[in-house]
């Protein structure tokens, strides 16, 4: 005879925490929730006698938030960093080369892998050359990541083994960066990294696989139930459908493709998913320019600190227009990247061209828009186009922005007050792992404008401060209605999924500096408790 099905899952009554909504913080409220959903928002005594079997969960004081959204990481590569030398940290090049030099010694074999390194924080404020590497590597090829990840420092082996010379032409999209001689120095920009990187052994699919869970866990770790994976090829897209059908996912996949005609048409010809599901293709992630960082951000006049040149296209904005364009027609999602203030004008242009010939069930996205003049910044709103914001980049990146745009236009930089007020959605997120996931610090990040230690006083461009509640509704409902699913998630509302984050704290009144030590306390995920541990 066949097993009796399992008893169903109890209501749970949480109780004790505020509750908190885009009102502010409730108190003496409390959640009832049942197979995976939030049945009721009341007090504790009204939840109690709806739902006499339920079990109380009682909360000792702090706040319960919606399950915070993560709105924009790169979740492989977050769960590999534990497979390369992390090179954050060290103030100047001999600090970091003692980091790789150590990573190589412990690592005999294959590929010198690392991420992590920003010239911008050491003295000179120059890139380092590949033959800083070689003494460290001797043949075995090195290929390490700027932190932006729109840059490769490698070494002469990787150079040797990718056939890149003297006589080696600038690859459509990126920039080989050569000395007086002619000779490339080490550094590549943007897509010629790939020259190198299409040579480093892929994955199995096994390690793809506990790439991607190892990246997820760590974010849920952070506090987060959900996340936008942007940028997922055919071999992690077919990972995560494996992860998905065996139901060991930790949190909740939102997909953006990566822009590969061929497995976007292929793809969207499936029709997005009408049900909130623990994963979902979600759109198409598409590159217009490069990084500031690296000077690959496509601006609209010459960089202040190198006026040879004004940036990169990483895409043809005319190949992006298409696929665009393709991408809402089909009722996904684009997301395109875009930070100089040559790119995002060009991205709201070829998004306004798109949505004339219909708006399409999403909202498209801009990622990162970080320089944006101020007619432009309005246009967001008027267009209703997103405004996908991690805050800890301007807080990374405030000591030498200024450097790039000069005087004339660093009002540009990071203008997230200027969308809000504009009526654009903002959904937040951070990069990972280009920066730290922690969405606490990314909080403290948007309200001072601040890296954690107070620099620069007074904040970055402080005109541009959000406020509190206008962060956590970004990494909530504002990611939430970015995504299309304002009813399922990013609210204590009845019928969302009870995707829920407890900390002990009352949200609303610590201090920046307190918010940015803040820990998740405990978590559930379609109303299962899960656990903070990486």
């Amino acid at each position: 005879m066949p097993l009796p099905p399992p008893p169903p899952a109890p209501i749970l009554i949480l109780a004790g925490a505020d509750l908190w909504t885009p009102q502010g913080p409730q108190h003496g409220q409390a959640l009832a929730i049942g197979k995976g959903r939030i049945l009721a928002v009341g007090t504790p005594d009204t939840l109690a006698k709806a739902h006499p079997t339920a079990r109380r969960v009682d909360l000792p004081g702090g706040t319960l938030l919606p399950g915070l959204i993560e709105g924009h990481a790169h979740v492989g590569g977050l769960g590999a960093l534990s497979r390369k030398v992390d090179l954050t940290g060290p103030a100047d090049l001999d600090g970091t080369l003692t980091r790789i030099r150590a990573w190589a010694a412990a690592h005999p074999q294959g590929w010198v892998l690392g991420r992590g390194w920003d010239q911008n924080r050491w003295p000179a404020k120059t890139f380092p050359k590949a033959l800083d590497l070689d003494a460290l590597t001797g043949a075995r090829p090195a290929f390490l990541q700027r932190v932006d990840g729109h840059a490769a420092w490698v070494n002469s082996a990787a150079l040797a083994l990718a056939g890149i010379g003297p006589g080696t032409p600038d690859p459509k999209g990126g920039r080989i960066l050569k000395d007086a001689a002619g000779r490339p120095t080490g550094i590549l920009l943007d897509a010629a990294t790939q020259l190198v990187e299409k040579l480093i052994p892929e994955p199995t699919s096994t390690e793809l696989e506990a790439r991607l869970k190892a990246g997820l866990i760590a974010l849920r770790a952070d506090g987060f139930t959900a996340v936008a994976d942007m940028g997922v090829g055919a071999r992690e897209l077919a990972a995560y459908r494996r992860l998905a059908a065996a139901g060991t996912l930790p949190i909740r996949v939102f997909a953006y493709l990566n822009h590969d005609h061929a497995l976007m048409l292929r793809e969207l010809k499936q029709g997005r998913a009408k049900n909130l599901a623990f994963f979902q293709v979600q759109g198409v992630k598409f590159y217009l320019d490069g990084a500031l960082g690296s000077r690959g951000a496509r601006l609209l006049a010459p960089y202040s600190d190198e006026p040879s040149t004004q940036g990169l296209w990483v895409t043809d904005p005319a190949k992006v227009a298409l696929d665009a364009s393709i991408t809402l027609r089909a009722g996904f999602q684009p997301a395109i990247h875009a930070i100089g203030d040559a790119a995002n004008r060009a991205a709201l242009d070829l998004l306004e061209k798109a949505m004339k010939k219909g708006k399409g069930a999403l909202p498209p996205r801009i990622e990162h828009a970080q320089i944006v003049t101020a007619q432009d910044a309005a246009r967001f709103g008027k267009l209703g186009v997103v405004a996908s914001i991690q805050p800890t980049h301007c807080t990374s990146d405030h000591s030498w922005t200024p450097a790039r745009l000069g005087p004339g236009r660093v009002d540009e930089a990071f203008p997230w007050r200027s969308f809000a007020n504009g009526g654009a959605l903002l959904a937040f997120g951070s990069d990972a792992p280009v920066e730290d996931a922690n969405p606490f610090i990314a909080l403290a990040a948007a309200e001072t404008r601040q890296d954690p230690d107070g620099n620069p006083p007074g904040g970055f461009l402080p005109a541009q401060r959000l406020t509190r509640a206008e962060a956590v509704r970004a990494y909530t409902a504002g990611n939430a209605a970015a995504l299309g699913r304002a009813k399922d998630l990013g609210a204590l509302q009845k019928g969302a999924v009870a995707d829920l984050l407890w900390i002990q704290v009352p949200l609303g009144e610590v201090s920046p500096e307190a918010l940015r030590k803040v820990k998740p306390g405990r978590l559930w995920v379609n109303g299962v408790e899960a656990p903070l541990g990486h």
